[in-house]
């Protein structure tokens, strides 16, 4: 049996996709108010939240799909394409992205040195 092969293109665009929204998400998470002057973060440490959490976006929408952006009864219910490969890729993304969001917060609350 071959394994599976992942469909590249549409990885990559779910990737984008994904990591708009996530950057988006995560920066109204850190910075909730109308006026951005007083954030849950230190101010160097938006930047890094943000950049994790586009990287966590674009690896979940990599990994799931469309099945992340729509129900179940519009998509039938096959499986996403998946390589070894692709997967791999998602999951260091996710790992990579929740890494900076966790130092971001870290270095915040002063657990990490500057």
């Amino acid at each position: 049996m071959k394994p599976p092969k992942a469909d590249w293109l549409a990885w990559v665009f779910q990737f984008i996709a994904g990591s708009v929204i996530g950057a988006i998400l995560g920066y109204f998470v850190v910075c909730p108010r109308r006026y951005r002057s007083d954030s849950l973060l230190a101010h160097q440490d938006i930047m890094p939240f943000a950049i994790g959490a586009a990287l966590l976006g674009g690896a979940l929408a990599s990994y799931y799909g469309d099945r992340l952006w729509m129900e179940d009864r519009v998509i039938p219910n096959d499986p996403v394409p998946q390589s070894n490969n692709s997967f791999a890729c998602s999951v260091t993304l996710g790992v990579v992205g929740v890494g900076l969001m966790g130092c971001a917060i870290l270095r915040t609350i002063g657990w990490m040195g500057r």
